[in-house]
């Protein structure tokens, strides 16, 4: 086989194109129902996720942006919300087994911390690739720790397998512990086939105006998806400037 060859044959085992980004879109809807609160689109470059979190309007107020460089599900984690001011950022140290979390309340100093990484442990969007890795096993449930940035800790989650229906497949994460009874659980829905994320019904990223999570229904249909695109779309939504304020 010539160099050339081999190149390409290399190029067309990797995930995603070398120079080329997928996409997708969902609208988030309170979960019982209600008008538009606002829109996640992702954009998923290799290693690199950035979400752009924007009004109802199209005006982006928040970003996320996660680089898988050590391991797909314990990326490093930046997000920032312009609307209240609030930052928290996720950074491995060390070989990994360490990370470094720093978090930023409106009108309060930033906070920082560091602590150990439990083994088989997921980060934020993570979550997505270890569903893909672990599909086969999810049949009889499986749990894993989950990094709540916010609070500064790891907490047990139950992933429940859930059986397909319809082509679609319905996970349940809730708490593994005594006082799972009194947290919300989440549900997501993946495709049987292609093994991709369909619905989120849970806590979601952003926080509405008293500062907690927004419970949350999000939509992600095959219309809003893109592939192929440029990667300069993610340099693009990274230098987006952000709003401080929704309008209607």
């Amino acid at each position: 086989m010539t160099t050339k060859r081999l190149v390409f044959a290399l190029l067309g085992t990797c995930l995603l194109p070398a120079h080329a980004a997928d996409r997708y879109t969902g609208d988030a809807m309170p979960r019982g129902g209600g008008a538009v609160l606002y829109r996640e689109i992702h954009y998923v470059d290799g290693a690199r996720h950035v979400v752009s979190y924007q009004c109802p309007d199209g005006r982006p107020f928040a970003r996320k942006s996660l680089v898988a460089s050590q391991d797909p599900v314990r990326p490093d984690m930046v997000y920032e919300d312009a609307r209240e001011g609030f930052r928290e950022s996720v950074h491995a140290t060390g070989a990994g087994d360490r990370v470094e979390i720093k978090v930023k309340r409106s009108g309060k100093a930033e906070e920082a911390r560091t602590i150990d990484v439990p083994k088989g442990a997921v980060i934020d969007a993570g979550f997505d690739p270890y569903i893909r890795s672990h599909w086969g096993s999810l049949d009889t449930g499986v749990s894993v720790p989950f990094l709540v940035a916010s609070r500064f800790r790891f907490f047990d989650v139950k992933i429940l397998g859930g059986k397909v229906s319809d082509g679609q497949r319905q996970l349940v994460m809730k708490l593994d512990a005594w006082y799972a009874f009194a947290a919300p659980t989440i549900d997501v829905t993946y495709g049987a086939d292609d093994h991709r994320l369909l619905r989120y019904d849970g806590k979601g990223t952003v926080r509405n105006a008293n500062g907690k999570s927004s419970d949350v229904s999000i939509d992600f249909p095959a219309s809003g998806r893109a592939t192929g695109l440029p990667s300069s779309e993610l340099d693009d939504v990274l230098k987006a400037p952000l709003v401080g304020k929704c309008t209607t």
